[in-house]
């Protein structure tokens, strides 16, 4: 990055006109993509499905990497595996000779956290997402969502700068869900780290968020960046009863429908 295009202090993550082909496709998967993410932020992608949500979290952790255009973090051009993001994928790619406790606290262990404190913070983290009692299970013996709720603790755990996560609570119950959705927030807040998240829930876009990006049908591009005003600390109860959340709803919602129709008459 040059001396004259230096990224704001502010910026975590930065997509500059990206476009993504992947070999021996007829078709982009995103096209000319641009959009900024301050730091400290929680931003939502949301879009209808292929429309390249997970393209962007992959570019933004360096496991992919523009046809066109450039992604930066922290002011530097993505150019290799991100070490500074941690990314809670669809996938939840626990390693499968681990114990849930072992693979809770990898990223721990990798970074030579004294042994006492590991284990301290393990035991809170086995704790907020409920799998007490497991801790010596191996991922073949859990469900599919405690298998995610596992792979959130991996990477929370250990207090990242940035996180990446595509759908992370899709799987879990109704109760859980909400746990570790307030859970997330409280960590967030307390780190000012920059969560950034894909979901087609638009209630738990609105509810987390700062900021909401809309991509269009695939091939995926920017349709609308739309801030949430709602203030914080929030509840999603409190929010639902308001009449400005259901104005943003209806605004998100009529955004998909308009996109469907398109696709329809087309």
């Amino acid at each position: 990055m040059s001396t004259t295009q230096r990224a704001p202090e502010t910026e975590a993550l930065r997509f500059e006109n990206v476009t993504l082909e992947f070999p021996g496709s007829h078709r982009p998967a995103i096209t000319d993509v641009s959009f900024r993410i301050k730091r400290g932020t929680c931003v939502a992608v949301i879009g209808p499905s292929g429309c390249g949500k997970s393209t962007l979290l992959n570019l933004a952790a360096g496991l992919l990497f523009p046809t066109e255009g450039r992604v930066h973090f922290g002011g530097e051009e993505v150019r290799a595996v991100n070490s500074e993001a941690a990314y809670v994928t669809q996938q939840t790619d626990l390693l499968p000779w681990l114990t849930v406790k072992a693979n809770i606290g990898l990223a721990l262990k990798f970074r030579k956290v004294p042994k006492a404190e590991r284990e301290e913070r393990i035991a809170h983290w086995v704790d907020v997402v409920g799998l007490t009692g497991f801790e010596n299970h191996y991922p073949r013996e859990l469900s599919g969502g405690m298998r995610k709720r596992c792979a959130i603790a991996r990477a929370l755990i250990y207090e990242p700068s940035i996180v990446l996560m595509d759908e992370p609570f899709g799987p879990l119950d109704a109760i859980t869900r909400l746990k570790l959705q307030q859970e997330l927030l409280n960590l967030w807040q307390e780190q000012q780290g920059t969560l950034v998240f894909v979901t087609h829930d638009l209630n738990e876009a609105l509810y987390l968020a700062d900021e909401v990006v809309v991509m269009s049908d695939g091939p995926g591009t920017v349709r609308r960046t739309l801030p949430v005003p709602f203030g914080r600390p929030r509840t999603i109860g409190s929010l639902v009863e308001s009449p400005e959340f259901s104005e943003l709803y209806n605004d998100l919602w009529s955004l998909f429908t308009s996109d469907a129709e398109a696709t329809d008459a087309a």
